[in-house]
Protein backbone atom coordinates (compact mmCIF):
# COMPACT_ATOMS: atom_id res chain seq x y z
CA UNK A 1 0.00 0.00 0.00
CA UNK A 2 3.08 2.81 1.03
CA UNK A 3 4.48 1.81 -2.98
CA UNK A 4 0.82 2.75 -4.25
CA UNK A 5 0.92 5.97 -1.82
CA UNK A 6 4.20 6.71 -3.19
CA UNK A 7 3.64 6.25 -6.98
CA UNK A 8 0.67 8.56 -6.44
CA UNK A 9 2.22 11.19 -4.96
CA UNK A 10 5.18 10.62 -8.04
CA UNK A 11 2.72 11.06 -10.51
CA UNK A 12 0.61 13.63 -8.69
CA UNK A 13 3.99 15.59 -8.54
CA UNK A 14 4.84 15.09 -12.14
CA UNK A 15 1.47 16.32 -13.27
CA UNK A 16 2.01 19.39 -12.09
CA UNK A 17 5.70 19.54 -13.44
CA UNK A 18 4.16 19.00 -16.16
CA UNK A 19 1.66 21.18 -16.20
CA UNK A 20 3.60 24.17 -14.98
CA UNK A 21 6.12 23.12 -17.53
CA UNK A 22 4.21 23.48 -20.86
CA UNK A 23 2.97 26.88 -19.81
CA UNK A 24 6.25 27.66 -19.08
CA UNK A 25 7.29 27.21 -22.39
CA UNK A 26 4.94 29.34 -23.98
CA UNK A 27 6.88 31.76 -22.52
CA UNK A 28 8.63 34.11 -25.14
CA UNK A 29 7.28 32.28 -28.20
CA UNK A 30 4.87 34.18 -30.50
CA UNK A 31 4.00 37.80 -30.21
CA UNK A 32 1.13 37.05 -27.40
CA UNK A 33 3.75 35.27 -25.28
CA UNK A 34 6.01 37.90 -23.79
CA UNK A 35 4.49 37.63 -19.96
CA UNK A 36 2.96 34.22 -18.86
CA UNK A 37 -0.91 34.10 -20.23
CA UNK A 38 -1.94 32.33 -17.32
CA UNK A 39 -0.30 35.59 -15.14
CA UNK A 40 -2.32 38.02 -17.83
CA UNK A 41 -5.46 36.23 -17.18
CA UNK A 42 -5.63 35.15 -13.67
CA UNK A 43 -8.21 35.91 -11.53
CA UNK A 44 -6.17 37.13 -8.78
CA UNK A 45 -4.09 39.47 -10.50
CA UNK A 46 -4.45 43.19 -8.94
CA UNK A 47 -6.87 45.42 -10.79
CA UNK A 48 -4.83 47.80 -13.61
CA UNK A 49 -1.59 45.43 -12.81
CA UNK A 50 1.10 45.38 -15.45
CA UNK A 51 2.80 41.28 -15.24
CA UNK A 52 5.78 41.86 -15.71
CA UNK A 53 7.37 38.38 -14.85
CA UNK A 54 7.09 35.28 -13.15
CA UNK A 55 8.64 32.96 -11.30
CA UNK A 56 8.24 28.76 -10.48
CA UNK A 57 8.41 27.35 -6.66
CA UNK A 58 8.78 23.79 -6.43
CA UNK A 59 7.78 23.37 -2.97
CA UNK A 60 5.02 24.09 -3.14
CA UNK A 61 4.23 23.84 -6.56
CA UNK A 62 2.88 27.00 -8.28
CA UNK A 63 3.31 30.04 -10.38
CA UNK A 64 3.80 33.42 -8.80
CA UNK A 65 3.08 36.59 -10.90
CA UNK A 66 5.29 39.97 -10.54
CA UNK A 67 3.57 43.32 -11.11
CA UNK A 68 5.75 46.40 -12.01
CA UNK A 69 4.65 47.89 -8.44
CA UNK A 70 6.20 44.67 -6.88
CA UNK A 71 3.59 42.70 -5.76
CA UNK A 72 3.17 39.10 -6.69
CA UNK A 73 0.29 36.49 -7.11
CA UNK A 74 -0.68 33.29 -7.43
CA UNK A 75 -1.10 33.08 -11.20
CA UNK A 76 -3.87 30.00 -10.41
CA UNK A 77 -2.50 28.08 -13.39
CA UNK A 78 -2.98 24.80 -10.91
CA UNK A 79 -6.28 24.48 -9.10
CA UNK A 80 -6.44 25.53 -5.61
CA UNK A 81 -7.08 21.83 -4.48
CA UNK A 82 -3.62 20.65 -6.13
CA UNK A 83 -1.07 21.27 -3.67
CA UNK A 84 -3.35 19.96 -0.32
CA UNK A 85 -3.68 17.16 -2.42
CA UNK A 86 -0.03 16.12 -3.32
CA UNK A 87 0.74 17.31 0.93
CA UNK A 88 -1.81 14.69 2.12
CA UNK A 89 -0.48 12.26 -0.42
CA UNK A 90 3.10 12.80 0.64
CA UNK A 91 1.90 12.50 4.16
CA UNK A 92 0.34 9.09 3.51
CA UNK A 93 3.38 7.50 1.79
CA UNK A 94 5.37 8.58 4.83
CA UNK A 95 2.86 7.23 7.33
CA UNK A 96 2.47 4.01 5.22
CA UNK A 97 5.70 3.56 4.85
CA UNK A 98 6.81 4.03 8.63
CA UNK A 99 3.86 1.49 9.49
CA UNK A 100 5.43 -0.84 7.02
CA UNK A 101 8.88 -0.99 8.63
CA UNK A 102 7.28 -1.00 12.00
CA UNK A 103 5.70 -4.50 10.89
CA UNK A 104 8.88 -5.72 9.23
CA UNK A 105 10.75 -5.14 12.49
CA UNK A 106 7.92 -7.25 14.41
CA UNK A 107 7.91 -9.86 11.96
CA UNK A 108 11.42 -10.37 11.89
CA UNK A 109 11.78 -10.50 15.75
CA UNK A 110 9.01 -12.69 16.05
CA UNK A 111 10.93 -15.03 13.72
CA UNK A 112 14.37 -14.74 15.64
CA UNK A 113 12.42 -16.01 18.54
CA UNK A 114 10.68 -18.67 16.94
CA UNK A 115 13.89 -20.25 16.12
CA UNK A 116 15.55 -20.05 19.69
CA UNK A 117 14.72 -22.61 22.57
CA UNK A 118 12.95 -20.29 25.45
CA UNK A 119 13.84 -18.77 27.71
CA UNK A 120 13.30 -21.15 31.17
CA UNK A 121 14.93 -23.63 28.97
CA UNK A 122 18.12 -21.36 28.28
CA UNK A 123 18.35 -20.46 31.65
CA UNK A 124 18.82 -24.01 33.18
CA UNK A 125 21.38 -24.47 30.59
CA UNK A 126 23.54 -21.50 32.21
CA UNK A 127 22.98 -22.45 34.83
CA UNK A 128 23.94 -26.41 35.02
CA UNK A 129 27.09 -25.09 32.95
CA UNK A 130 28.19 -22.92 36.02
CA UNK A 131 27.54 -24.90 38.76
CA UNK A 132 30.01 -27.74 37.21
CA UNK A 133 32.42 -25.21 36.33
CA UNK A 134 32.29 -24.10 39.73
CA UNK A 135 32.39 -27.75 41.32
CA UNK A 136 35.60 -28.21 38.75
CA UNK A 137 37.09 -25.39 40.46
CA UNK A 138 36.67 -26.96 43.81
CA UNK A 139 39.39 -29.42 43.29
CA UNK A 140 41.71 -26.71 42.65
CA UNK A 141 44.29 -25.19 45.13
CA UNK A 142 42.68 -28.68 47.88
CA UNK A 143 45.92 -30.62 47.03
CA UNK A 144 43.95 -32.58 44.68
Amino acid sequence: MAIFCGAVTAALYLLGLLTVGMAVSETGEGADSTTLRTCRTSPHRPPGAHVLAHEVRFMPLRVMCRTSDGRRFSSGLLPSWFNPALAASFAGTGALTAGALVQAKRRAARSRHAGQPSAKRHDTTVFSSSSSFSSSLDGVGHGR
